[in-house]
């Protein structure tokens, strides 16, 4: 399962795949922490350009679901892509086609090793393309509050390892607009030669 990612710093990166233009910066994002996410815009925010296909936002990793009283629920950073659907605290942004990508240099994953983890990133330098699932949240005081999952499967053959699932380049804007009973069909593994794999001592990334 993922642990930790590294956000990625790339203007450039979003322009030339969204046409968004920001300034995200370069940080290792953990669970609980703000990230950036990108989706297809809101139906409701009459302040985005009416034939705009991508929107910005930042939100935190950990998606915080409607029922929540307190926006402090545990262990929602991670949805089962197999599962996500039927899932109380996901089956809501499922079924609302609340998809999203968020863009990131590398992510990190336990290792076999202990006291280490395994950095993940594409052969290329091209960020990976994470898919996620976000939501709004309403505050017991008004607020709207905006957070996100990483959509994550099974290693087949060793159902206690968990994967992030990776978009392809050519899927991504398929992945934000199409009809929600094709969603699972882009939660596939990812080339296994198209991505790097370092394993590191644990206690270098936790200072990074």
């Amino acid at each position: 399962m993922p642990t930790h990612y590294q956000a990625a710093s790339e203007p450039l990166h979003f322009a030339q795949r969204f046409g968004l233009a920001c300034r995200p910066e370069a940080s290792i994002v953990r669970p609980g922490e703000q990230g950036l996410f990108v989706r297809r815009p809101r139906a409701d925010d009459t302040a985005q350009d009416s034939l705009a296909r991508f929107q910005i936002a930042p939100g935190r990793w950990g998606l915080i679901p409607l029922f929540s009283k307190d926006g402090q629920d545990l262990h929602t950073h991670e949805a089962r892509g197999e599962t996500a659907f039927a899932e109380r605290n996901f089956y809501q942004p499922w079924k609302r086609g609340h998809r999203c990508v968020i863009l990131a240099d590398a992510v990190f994953q336990d290792a076999d090793i202990e006291g280490h983890t395994v950095r993940v990133s594409r052969t290329d330098g091209q960020p990976l393309a994470l898919a996620g699932l976000w939501n709004g949240w309403r505050s017991p005081a008004g607020e709207c509050v905006e957070s996100f999952a990483l959509l994550t499967f099974g290693v087949p053959g060793r159902p206690e390892q968990r994967r992030t699932a990776i978009l392809r380049d050519a899927w991504i804007d398929d992945w934000l607009h199409c009809p929600v009973e094709e969603t699972a069909a882009y939660l596939r593994p990812y080339a296994d030669d198209k991505l790097a794999r370092q394993t590191l001592p644990a206690a270098s990334v936790r200072a990074a």
